[in-house]
């Protein structure tokens, strides 16, 4: 997000943008008499405030409310704060026929601006609104501000209660920091994995099929198969067992793992199914349930036989997928689904080693983030929450290991305090993608709970039997919403490793009809060759030998986003050479092609970032560089 001005944080702008909804507020009441108001707080970049109106707002309307908005900014009177008596705060604000504030006031919410026996107001210009504040000091003191969106809202959230119109803003202290503002969200809009998603063919969500759930069209399935087999590969090479394990179980596993009592809302069942084998019987009739999460099936892995010491550390790891169900409302592309595939993986080991492997993991998600071009990660050590399993004793070793870890690398971190979840301590990484934005990154968390319910032991050097420590780890979390992300990273310019067309090769026609047709067929044929180099070589490649202009062929292999166009006619044939056009970047002719294909083979290597990495434009760079030293 763009850069506040020096020294002032999200908190300090609370007054500026929550003064701004209250003009909006008043300048709605000038355009609808007859508007309902609900609420309006401050939120991040901005601020909204909901309303009961006659008819549906338009776009048109936010201009009409914008111009009062100027107009009472303009005239600068002062916010005014005064105190009335729960009475007559009552009737002032039904005297005026605004329900919903009344609602408030009769629940005295300390949130919404009534305390004790008293109710708060402010006043501007003939506007009174129930507030506790804070706000400026005057209305000229707002600078810079726009109207952005419409949307509907439950009254404080309950879908039994009226659905009001929510108008969003947003306000900054200068006119610089809102166009830096809106430029970033025309980027943001410019690398929407959705709008991309269909622009370049890479997933579709059917309605037919069901809400939430992913379709990997062929296109974007490239990059998961490239993703997945890089993640196989460097598990292998760090000593990962990789498993795979059923999409459904028995409803006695989620009981003892804790799911059903703290998740079973979110869990797609019950199947009623017979257990075991033999004739059919309503006695062996037992309740099944789609799998949530890969965890307890990861614990029978383990627990598949007595374990000794001598096998520890045992990781196991595994893409699996799982289903949870999410409301409709909180559905958003490959970012938010009900059906993913997580790449979990669960290290079971001793104490005196768990130190040493969660470091392990902490370097493996360092390069992990590196090689997607993800920077500036913000890390988070987040301890023990009030209500939590296990005792202080275990806690203590668990925030200890994930400490030492942390400090023996001399990094930086955080201490989210009461950040961790019930059942385990956690570091948590933030990364920041190619335009500041910052995403969930990999997880790191000490499981004080499975290993309890489930009784995960090992025998020990004494051969006594020890619990073992359970590291819950991932690095993609979701390959859905890790992938959408990614998408926006690129802008959609995916990096030549994962690309899924790699290299479009263009034959050239013969500039003129009277041509001879062997310089024609032998450009043809040269094409076919460095095609057949190519794809000998494991690139995707493709030729396009329609009967079309240069110009087309290459528009179209850019808006495929091709990261490489090889440009052929018989110049090139005669020589054995490729004319390059790279997907951005200077052009190149008589390259040979055995030095372009051992070139791209060092690109594809080193899973080097493309030259167009950074597309954002200087504005949004600069924005974002200059958010992070002024905040």
């Amino acid at each position: 997000m763009p850069k506040v001005e020096r020294g002032r944080s999200e908190e300090e702008l609370i007054p500026l943008r929550h003064s701004t909804a209250h003009v909006m507020a008043g300048a709605v009441l000038d355009v609808f008499p007859d508007a309902k108001l609900g609420i309006g707080p401050a939120i991040r970049d901005g601020f909204y405030y909901d309303f009961d109106l006659p008819r549906p707002l338009t776009p048109d309307d936010l201009q009409r409310i914008e111009v009062r908005m100027r107009e009472v900014v303009k005239q600068n009177v002062p916010f005014v704060r005064e105190s009335m008596t729960r009475e007559e705060g009552l009737r002032f604000f039904a005297e005026r026929q605004q329900p919903y504030k009344v609602e408030l006031i009769e629940g005295f919410d300390p949130d919404e601006g009534a305390a004790g026996g008293s109710v708060s107001i402010y006043k501007h210009a003939n506007f009174v609104d129930l507030c506790k504040g804070p706000h400026l000091e005057r209305t000229g003191e707002i600078k810079a501000f726009k109207l952005m969106s419409i949307a509907g809202a439950y009254w404080r959230g309950d879908e039994h209660k009226p659905m009001l119109q929510r108008i969003y803003g947003t306000a900054w202290p200068s006119q610089a920091d809102l166009d830096r503002y809106l430029a970033q969200l025309a980027e943001v809009e410019r690398r929407d994995h959705r709008k991309l998603g269909r622009d370049l063919d890479l997933f579709s969500i059917d309605d037919e099929l069901g809400s939430g759930l992913v379709l990997w069209l062929p296109n974007l399935s490239v990059v998961r198969e490239e993703l997945e087999s890089w993640w196989r590969r460097i598990h292998h090479e760090r000593g990962y067992t990789l498993v795979y394990t059923p999409h459904i179980a028995s409803e006695r596993i989620y009981q003892r793992s804790g799911h059903i009592d703290k998740y079973g809302e979110n869990m797609y069942g019950p199947l009623e199914l017979e257990q075991g084998e033999g004739p059919l019987s309503a006695e062996r009739r037992q309740r099944f349930w789609i799998k949530p999460m890969n965890c307890p099936g990861h614990v029978k892995v383990f627990q598949s036989r007595v374990r000794s010491y001598r096998e520890l550390p045992l990781r196991i790891g595994e893409l699996g997928t799982v289903y949870r169900y999410e409301r409709s409302g909180t559905l958003h592309g490959m970012l938010r689904v009900r059906g993913f595939t997580q790449d979990d993986s669960h290290i079971f080991c001793s104490w005196a080693d768990a130190q040493a492997e969660i470091g392990g993991v902490f370097d493996l998600a360092m390069e992990f983030m590196n090689v997607f071009g993800y920077s500036d990660p913000v890390i988070y050590l987040s301890t023990r929450p009030a209500k939590r399993l296990g005792t202080d004793e275990m806690w203590d070793k668990a925030e200890g290991a994930l400490k030492e870890a942390l400090e023996c690398r001399k990094v930086a971190y955080r201490i989210d305090e009461g950040g961790g979840v019930f059942y385990a301590p956690k570091i948590d990484i933030k990364m920041r993608d190619a335009i500041g934005r910052e995403w969930q990154g990999p997880t790191i968390q000490v499981d004080l709970n499975l290993p309890e319910r489930f009784d995960v032991t090992y025998v020990n050097e004494k051969g006594e039997r020890e619990r073992a420590v359970m590291i819950h780890r991932v690095l993609y979390g979701s390959l859905e919403r890790f992938v959408g992300g990614l998408i926006e990273h690129y802008a959609g310019n995916f990096p030549l490793w994962l690309s899924w067309l790699q290299v479009a090769v263009i034959p050239l026609k013969p500039a003129k009809a009277g041509d001879g047709s062997g310089a024609a067929a032998r450009t043809s044929e040269y094409a076919d060759e460095v095609l057949a180099a190519l794809r000998g070589r494991g690139f995707r490649a493709e030729v396009d030998h329609r009967d079309a202009d240069m110009r087309t062929k290459i528009k179209q292999a850019q808006e495929r986003k091709a990261n490489y166009m090889l440009v052929i006619g018989a110049r090139e044939a005669e020589a054995g050479t490729v004319s390059i056009r790279p997907r951005h970047g200077a052009q190149e002719q008589g390259v040979p092609l055995r030095d372009f294909l051992t070139r791209i083979e060092e690109e594809r290597r080193s899973k080097a970032l493309p030259p167009d990495f950074h597309g954002a434009g200087p504005s949004v760079a600069e924005a974002v560089a200059e958010q992070r030293a002024g905040t």
